[in-house]
């Protein structure tokens, strides 16, 4: 199980990287496909009960598993950033159309 659960998670660090790289770049197609697998790959991690782990491994466990957390901070502000953009493209593009309306409505 310990050989398992260790490679899960270096798929994930690995797929986390991935995402980093994709929301710096604004390739933000790419990183909703990337996030299906990665979600997946988490909620696998979450059912995996931990405390049968070696102890041996648990050291090595327990750090990539809080580096992975910190990763997620990364990524989450990199999305509220991203929601944000859109927020402002909505507004705008609201704000364009109801000008559109009134200017047509004259």
């Amino acid at each position: 199980m310990d050989k398992t659960v260790i490679e899960l998670i270096g798929q994930l660090m690995a797929s986390n990287a991935t995402l980093q790289r994709q929301a710096e770049a604004g390739e933000w197609d790419a990183f909703l496909d990337e996030t299906a697998a990665y979600t997946l790959g988490m909620r696998t991690l979450c059912d995996i009960d931990l405390t049968q782990m070696a102890q041996h491994n648990r050291p090595l466990v327990a750090a990539r598993l809080a580096q992975l957390l910190e990763n997620d901070v990364q990524l989450t502000r990199a999305m509220q950033c991203r929601l944000t953009e859109i927020g402002t493209e909505l507004s705008a593009m609201r704000k364009s159309s109801a000008s559109a309306k009134a200017y047509t409505a004259v």
